[in-house]
């Protein structure tokens, strides 16, 4: 118990010190790259300003109640389809590997979703639904193929031995379903959760930036380059990136404590 704990603490600020190394790296290689290209042209400091004039300016957005209220309004637009495509995509997973005339109804159009540019969606859905609900839509869509893909795959691919010991023990095709089949697909779909909540986010904002609802922080992107105000862009960009790496760590952390605790590691390199 005290060796594992010693083990693990070390491992832990190991990992810290790495990110920061990192993130100072590449902080270092923006400050550069705004110096070296603003040398000769002050003027290109408003295309690339440094990462501390970006800093600041989000130090004086972060705290307003607009910058709060659109960082909320994407959160929720971004959650509720992710929520909604992977539950369609769980469902439909499962119902496509029941039914073969499912499957061949349903997964041309998933592959072709999974296929098409999400601006091209975007557009698309433009035409049907409002700019507050074509965030959410997007989302669900981009998110609904990869899940479905992932259930129906792990369903069908059942390891056989497991198949032919619910045979032996006479368990219904229900129980098969549910006591053999979907625990097995679990950290698959964990996984697979995980790797979407990356492009939810990425589809999300693009949906925002092109059909601008009233309160967004894609709303806030586009205003800003409108404005020719490109350290807002930055700042605005900043929170996005940094609001979706921390749910994805928060969401990882989660997932491999269920995981270990049911006996499996969740399939992550980072």
């Amino acid at each position: 118990m005290i060796s594992t704990t010693k083990q693990t603490k070390p491992s832990f600020f190991k990992k810290i010190i790495k990110i920061f190394l990192i993130a100072t790296f590449w902080i270092l290689v923006w400050e550069a790259a705004s110096r070296l290209v603003s040398r000769n042209n002050d003027l290109m400091l408003l295309i690339l300003p440094s990462p501390f004039t970006v800093f600041k300016k989000w130090t004086e957005l972060a705290f307003t109640a607009p910058f709060i209220k659109a960082g909320l309004h994407t959160l929720a637009r971004i959650f509720t389809g992710y929520i909604i495509g992977v539950v369609l995509g769980f469902l439909i997973g499962i119902f496509t590997h029941i039914s073969n005339l499912a499957y061949s109804l349903l997964s041309p159009i998933l592959k072709i979703i999974r296929a098409v540019p999400v601006v091209a969606i975007i557009i698309l859905m433009y035409l049907f639904f409002s700019s507050s609900t074509l965030p959410i839509i997007i989302v669900c869509l981009m998110v609904l193929p990869l899940v479905w893909q992932t259930v129906h795959d792990g369903l069908t691919n059942t390891d056989k031995s497991l198949l032919e010991m619910s045979k032996v023990f006479n368990l219904s095709k229900t129980k098969t379903l549910l006591n053999v089949k979907l625990p097995v697909v679990v950290p698959n779909l964990i996984s697979s959760c995980v790797n979407a909540l990356g492009l939810a986010w990425k589809s999300g904002v693009a949906a925002e930036v092109i059909c601008l609802p009233t309160v967004s922080l894609g709303t806030m992107l586009w205003h800003s380059k409108g404005s020719i105000d490109f350290d807002e862009v930055y700042a605005v960009t900043l929170t996005v990136v940094v609001l979706s790496i921390i749910i994805e760590i928060l969401l990882k952390y989660l997932c491999s404590k269920y995981l270990t605790r049911n006996g499996g590691a969740l399939n992550d390199r980072t």
